[in-house]
């Protein structure tokens, strides 16, 4: 995935709220009920529709997770 840039923490940190940069956490309901990015939409990387996602293709998106278990 050499082609997909990687941000650090402080440059989501400094992108939030800006247009057209939307931060997903892929966590399940009740983790991200607990904990999560400012912003950041609750998405289910198994069950998400394209609906989920912004419209604008060439919006900046973020995913993140807490890893397994």
């Amino acid at each position: 995935m050499d082609d997909i840039p990687a941000l650090t923490v402080a440059e989501v940190a400094a992108r939030i709220g800006q247009p057209d940069f939307h931060v997903f956490d892929n966590n399940g309901q009740g983790r991200y009920n607990r904990s999560h990015v400012p912003t950041a939409k609750n998405l289910n990387a198994h069950t998400y529709e394209a609906s989920d996602l912004p419209e604008n293709k060439q919006a900046t998106l973020v995913f993140y997770c807490s890893g397994p278990g």
